[in-house]
């Protein structure tokens, strides 16, 4: 009896310690996953360049550095021109005169220092596929066609004192979402903004005094303007084309209306003017349209219709929101029949520009009553959204939006001012195991000689996320256009370098790699052609039609990098060592077990039917 109990005894305390080792194995697992064509009224329609002749393409020698001013300098690396030093930058008198001119289709990235007073003449035209500008606070004059046909540009952000801004200086500057006006501004040239088509609200400041002609021409989605300036005429064409134009606020200082100012304006219904320079009646009268005291709402719609020539006609609306650090805007497409009857709705298409963490608070129940009211397609299935968002002066997204989409079918598309773009699915999100951590800056940087040697790379770069980012994201790392089709492989360095994934570059320069975590701890790199990566890289939805319209057979898998345990360990070194340890612990308690009950048996013990053991 007492060999039975002394045996029942060591057995329970061999279970226990089995139970413990594999509780202990999983904890620290456990740990890290919580760790259209112009009439005659205007003189053209071509794009224009500042010697006003035809830009004749020719390839320059690449340079990637030199001065571009008496204290300035300039270098080129990774896809990133950099400025340095201060003062006044050169003029140029076209083009091909900038030394930067033989790169100016792989400049990705621009920076601008502290300390820079002006920007040249010319000095950025036609920089295709830069994303983001940021003009520094000590900036006070932009040139004449400094940024004009940067038509990638979707952020522009001004400093503070920039008191000029040059003649077409951001014109056919398509696809800029928002532009912000400093209070500093004295002047504005003539076609500044000309063709901007993606912005959608504009407030002139009140210690402007100079505005050109067809400043805001053809900026066909532009839906309100607020001109606080203290002119006393609306320059000539000003808003010339900019059919869904709905609200306009003019200053009390207005005595006249420039020639053709709001011709083709065809959604201008709300025209507000406190002043009493002119009778409100001949205001009317040479606008055409309603003309009342007051200011507007924050919101404001504006809209086209759009005849298909086939029997269907297409109202195109635009709805836009603004707030003090942020704009929201959704267009919409409703087909109806010539007699009326409906076709179809379209999703809208949604644009978010916030400035600053305020701006947060003033869109998330935008856009969430947005969700709410084009969430549900005509049949009444669940309708898929997607959703823009361009963030100046934070890099952070904020907690409550990435609650608020959680689980909804919603694609949310996020570009940062440093160029950095994330892609966020809702339906890829659990709202148990958010973190809170949202960053979404890196820095690229040209890997060295040695480093591609060790990858096993053509070329290689080094890329440091400057916070940590714990969410389900397609993170798109932008390494340039002339890198399209080849492959891109991710790699961490922890112990030891180890492949994260790898991915097909898109043709705008984009390698896409799906990331469950990331970390400021962590060095990546980036790798160019490594062997065998063709057989596994991730081909992005906007080339899967090149690939024979593909589909993705399987889910993608997010991949969680740069965690570590609370020994300094990565995730996979700790894995691997805990993987040990439980099996040598297993067959050690399964051995014992094993000569103890065989013991038992030379004892004369004899197993019963009933033993619990």
């Amino acid at each position: 009896m007492l060999n039975i109990l002394k045996t029942e005894y060591v057995s329970r305390v061999l279970a226990v310690l089995l139970s413990a080792t594999l509780c202990f194995g999983f904890s620290p697992f456990v740990f890290a996953m919580e760790g259209e064509t112009e009439t005659e009224i205007i003189e053209d329609d071509t794009t224009e360049n500042p010697t006003e002749e035809p830009i004749i393409e020719e390839e320059k020698p690449k340079v990637t550095n030199g001065t571009c001013g008496t204290n300035l300098s300039w270098e080129f690396s990774a896809g990133t021109l950099t400025i340095s030093g201060s003062g006044e930058m050169n003029n140029y008198s076209d083009e091909k005169s900038v030394p930067w001119y033989g790169i100016r289709n792989e400049i990705l990235k621009l920076s601008l220092p502290e300390g820079l007073t002006s920007v040249g003449k010319a000095a950025f035209y036609g920089c295709k596929n830069i994303v983001s500008v940021k003009i520094p606070n000590s900036v006070t004059k932009i040139g004449d066609y400094a940024f004009s046909n940067c038509r990638g540009m979707t952020m522009l952000g001004f400093g503070s004192r920039v008191e000029t801004i040059g003649d077409s200086a951001f014109s056919d500057c398509y696809s800029i979402s928002s532009i912000r006006l400093p209070d500093s501004l004295r002047k504005i040239g003539k076609k500044a903004f000309y063709r901007c088509e993606s912005i959608t609200t504009i407030t002139v400041p009140a210690n402007v005094t100079e505005i050109g002609m067809k400043t805001f021409a053809y900026c066909k989605n532009l839906v309100s303007a607020n001109i606080q300036a203290k002119i006393t005429v609306v320059p000539e064409l000003m808003f010339y084309e900019c059919k869904k134009l709905s609200s306009i606020t003019l200053p009390d200082t207005i005595e006249d209306v420039g020639e053709h100012s709001f011709r083709n304006c065809d959604s201008l219904a709300a025209v507000y003017y406190n002043g009493e320079s002119v009778p409100i009646d001949e205001l009317e009268e040479e606008i055409g349209a309603p003309v009342s005291e007051g200011s507007p709402s924050g919101e404001n719609t504006g809209g086209v219709i759009l005849d298909n020539g086939d029997g269907t006609v297409t109202a195109e609306n635009t709805t836009v929101t603004e707030g003090e650090d942020s704009t929201v805007s959704a267009t919409t497409e409703i087909t109806v029949t010539t007699e009326g009857e409906f076709v179809e709705s379209s999703e809208p298409e949604v644009s978010v520009s916030i400035s600053g963490e305020k701006g947060w608070e003033e869109s998330v129940g935008v856009v969430e009553d947005i969700i709410r009211e084009h969430g549900t397609a005509d049949d009444g299935s669940e309708r898929h959204i997607d959703i823009e968002i361009f963030l100046q002066g934070t890099e952070t997204v904020d907690v409550g939006f990435i609650e608020m989409i959680a689980g909804k079918d919603v694609t949310v598309t996020i570009t940062t001012e440093n160029g950095s773009v994330w892609v966020i699915n809702g339906k890829d999100i659990n709202v148990e195991e958010l973190s809170g951590n949202y960053s979404f800056a890196y820095v690229l940087e040209a890997g060295s000689a040695e480093l591609c040697e060790k990858l096993g790379a053509s070329s290689c770069f080094v890329l440091r996320f400057l916070a940590p980012a714990e969410i389900n994201a397609e993170v798109m790392i932008r390494i340039g256009g002339s890198y399209a089709r080849r492959n891109a492989t991710l790699f961490q360095d922890g112990k030891e370098v180890s492949k994260v994934q790898s991915a097909v570059v898109d043709n705008e320069g984009y390698a896409h790699f799906y990331l469950g975590s990331v970390t400021e701890k962590t060095e990546y790199y980036i790798g160019m052609d490594i062997a065998g990566a063709s057989e596994e890289a991730i081909v992005p939805q906007n080339m899967l039609a090149e690939y024979g319209n593909m589909e993705y057979i399987e889910p993608i898998r997010y991949e969680i990098t740069g965690r570590t345990s609370s020994w300094g360990m990565g995730l996979g070194q700790v894995m691997s060592i805990l993987a040990v340890v439980m099996v040598s612990v297993i067959v050690v308690v399964g051995a014992v077990m094993f000569f103890w009950n065989r013991q038992r048996l030379k004892n004369g013990y004899v197993p019963q039917m009933d033993d619990d053991e």
